[in-house]
């Protein structure tokens, strides 16, 4: 959990809590944020892509604001629906809430929290978004040519664009053999966990690509390469 200090000088964690709107008018502040001070509320909502009308998953959310001269911020992640929670941000003060996912900045929105609980949806186009920028290093990976939700949720580990063709089909300049990690426990994130365990094994490896992936509720596993054509081409 991320820490960062507001203007009162108390240092506090960005918790990325999931409401619903029901939720949210039923729920009193502490409940939502245990052990809030006084003068401070919880922002909530979605950050979601207009084009596609999808909530983004791992998205970071960012508050910042001028209190009594001192400057706060709070940040969080979004959940796997795109709902996000911020705790601890004052009332009565001009809030800017800027949307960053996959490196990318979006557009920021100035809020005021007048009631303890406010709701403020984010948006953030995906139009663009690694393009095939030089500074993108992700690992190429595509979990199924239609697989969208898993390709979804891990974009920020792994990149895989829409008009690719398969990465199995791509001409391999090396191949460096298989990566695997295991699978322990149960729950959404013990996929990720396993995930980022291959990326660092693939990195150490100094492949650019995975393809040919198996898991099961033991393991992960897949074939690290390196691709150096364009997806798109390959045939």
């Amino acid at each position: 959990m991320t820490l960062r200090r507001f203007a009162s000088g108390m240092a506090v964690g960005a918790l990325a809590l999931v409401l619903t709107g029901a939720a949210a008018v039923a729920q009193e502040l502490n409940e939502v944020c245990p052990d809030s001070p006084d003068m401070t509320g919880a922002l909530w909502g979605l950050v979601s892509d207009p084009d596609t009308q999808m909530g983004l998953p791992s998205a970071t959310v960012v508050a910042s604001w001028e209190k009594d001269g001192e400057e706060g911020q709070m940040e969080g992640q979004t959940a796997l629906d795109g709902g996000y929670t911020l705790c601890y941000v004052p009332l009565g003060v001009e809030i800017a809430v800027q949307p960053l996912f996959m490196g990318t900045d979006g557009a920021a929105t100035t809020a005021n929290l007048t009631e303890e609980i406010t709701r403020l949806d984010l948006v953030f186009s995906l139009a663009g978004v690694g393009g095939g920028g030089g500074d993108d290093d992700r690992i190429w990976a595509c979990f199924g040519a239609d697989d969208n939700q898993i390709n979804m949720q891990n974009s920020r580990l792994v990149r895989c664009e829409t008009s690719w063709q398969e990465l199995e089909r791509c001409p391999k300049e090396e191949e460096h053999g298989q990566v695997q990690a295991t699978i322990t426990g149960a729950g959404a994130g013990t996929f990720r966990e396993a995930l980022e365990k291959v990326i660092v094994e693939t990195r150490r490896l100094g492949a650019n690509a995975l393809i040919n992936w198996r898991w099961n509720r033991n393991s992960l596993t897949a074939e690290a390469v390196t691709i150096t054509v364009d997806p798109s081409t390959c045939t």
